[in-house]
């Protein structure tokens, strides 16, 4: 449920394919369809169109802004940031983790986690112990007072969750559960994909064509930019 982070990882499956690998949409070259194909599986282009695969794509990001929302009002409720909510419910769930796995859990950097699990020990919501057989490392696990907030928020979790996932039966959300986890998994390497060094910085050529770059491009991008 978590919002998307600038912290995320860079990808954590190195023998991913490369995207440029990824057969082209089988679309006559003097073709003028618009909008374009955004996706070439046989699983998802009907008629020349993949209209159906964007539609999953709208609903896919109508839920996530859904659950966002959710999540911050949780958040808000238990006096932490959306981040902070997620990491007190993994622990709630699982006892002794590092923050290594609280990182691949979250799909997030450790640095990301060191940073936000420091703040719920300074609030006394997290504890830190010593892992006996790792000096590096940490088990973390939730003070009293952390196990007090999720017992609070319960009530109110149980409401929303209720009224959200009603009309899943138990197979349903099974599947839905394993669907969600496979895709998760391709989305890793994606991630890998997309923030190489050879697309990370590369702009569309009608994008190139501005006078003035974003102020959130990244410097070495701008610079390109400036040069044309």
């Amino acid at each position: 449920m978590a919002k998307t982070n600038p912290h995320r990882l860079p990808g954590t499956a190195a023998t991913a394919n490369n995207i440029s690998r990824i057969p082209s949409p089988a679309v006559p070259p003097e073709s003028k369809a618009f909008p374009p194909l955004t996706i070439s599986l046989d699983s998802f282009v009907k008629n020349g169109s993949d209209r159906e695969f964007r539609r999953l794509i709208f609903e896919l990001l109508g839920l996530q802004n859904q659950m966002q929302r959710h999540s911050d009002q949780f958040a808000r409720y238990m006096g932490a940031n959306n981040a902070q909510f997620h990491v007190i419910m993994i622990m709630a769930q699982t006892p002794d983790l590092t923050v290594s796995e609280l990182a691949e859990i979250m799909n997030v950097t450790s640095q990301f986690v060191t940073i936000e699990t420091g703040k719920l020990i300074g609030k006394g919501i997290v504890e830190k112990r010593p892992n006996a057989s790792d000096r590096r490392s940490s088990f973390l696990n939730l003070t009293p007072k952390g196990r007090d907030l999720v017992r609070e928020l319960a009530p109110l979790q149980r409401r929303a969750n209720n009224l959200h996932f009603r009309s899943l039966t138990e197979d349903q959300a099974r599947a839905l559960t394993e669907m969600l986890r496979a895709i998760k998994e391709d989305g890793k390497r994606v991630i890998h994909e997309l923030e190489s060094p050879d697309i990370v910085n590369a702009m569309a050529p009608s994008a190139r064509l501005q006078a003035d770059p974003p102020d959130d491009m990244p410097r070495s991008a701008r610079k390109k930019v400036r040069r044309r």
